[in-house]
């Protein structure tokens, strides 16, 4: 079995780009919390498990594919991602240690978008349950300094209001196969601090990834064996398939299918015949 480094490059961009006919528990929101560091005056906000999120400390991505139906049709979306603030009173489920000051109105900012040239993130705005179907604002990748947010605190920014906030139905999408990096900063919008500004600082930035469309992210091979490591979102189910020529056109399947769940998981092709081969991830099904 020959397997080249530039096999391996061209095996991921097949799965990458798509090139096929037709992403935690099962359609279980991903929820990352927001809060702050303290209740003072220019305490910073912050995150509270954004470490486990964060694409420059590890490999974990939220796995996005092609939607050819329903809402979000001709974009990239994976399962549900939910900023939630954290509640300060029992009513809303608190308090819970490290909720933002009474007062503050936190929202989620995005920042800066890393991905595949011409490519754009975009957030759709909810109705509790679902998205509205219509893009509320389109961040193109390139961005550095961006302004546009997404409020996450429900109250309206009345003096001594709970900062909590965990809103369903709002979805990110993005618009061209690829890998995103984007960066998300938690701010404070209210105006009950010193001189009418906000209470809490900016938060620190997060960078979270996003891999729009199938990739096959490691290869591994031993004696006669092939396996390769992947994520898709839930509810998804993937072949591995493999050629010995591309130009031929026939793809044979040589290990699943297996339903995605968000995580990393793996495809192994035994009794792998010798020579060159080339391999691509292949969905099953599709959803709305």
């Amino acid at each position: 079995m020959n397997i080249q480094p530039q096999t391996l490059v061209r095996m991921s961009v097949l799965a990458l780009l798509g090139l096929v006919a037709w992403a935690l528990p099962c359609l279980a929101d991903t929820h990352i919390y927001a809060g702050a560091a303290g209740t003072n005056q220019d305490d910073k906000a912050y995150f509270s498990n954004g470490n486990f999120f964060d694409g420059t400390q590890g490999s974990y991505s939220f796995p996005q594919i092609l939607r050819t139906n329903g809402l979000n049709e001709g974009y990239y979306r994976g399962d549900v991602l939910t900023f939630s603030s954290l509640a300060g009173t029992i009513p809303n489920g608190g308090p819970i240690p490290g909720h933002a000051a009474f007062g503050s109105r936190l929202a989620v900012q995005v920042v800066s978008v890393e991905g595949p040239p011409g490519g754009s993130f975009a957030f759709w705005e909810g109705d509790g349950e679902s998205d509205l179907g219509v893009i509320t604002f389109r961040v193109p990748v390139g961005t550095k300094n961006g302004t546009n947010y997404v409020i996450i605190s429900e109250n309206n920014g009345e003096p001594g209001a709970d900062p909590y906030g965990h809103i369903h139905g709002r979805e990110f999408t993005t618009s061209t196969a690829g890998t995103y990096l984007v960066g998300f900063r938690v701010i404070d919008i209210s105006t009950n601090g010193v001189g009418g500004g906000p209470i809490q600082s900016p938060s620190d930035l997060l960078p979270i990834r996003f891999q729009a469309g199938l990739r096959i992210e490691t290869i591994q091979t031993s004696t006669n064996r092939v396996t390769v490591s992947f994520r898709s979102p839930t509810a998804i189910s993937n072949v591995l398939e493999a050629t010995r020529s591309i130009e031929s056109g026939t793809w044979k399947p040589v290990a699943g299918p297996v339903r995605g769940n968000n995580k990393l998981q793996f495809l192994v092709e035994t009794n792998t015949p010798g020579g060159n081969r080339y391999y691509r991830l292949r969905l099953l099904n599709n959803l709305p």
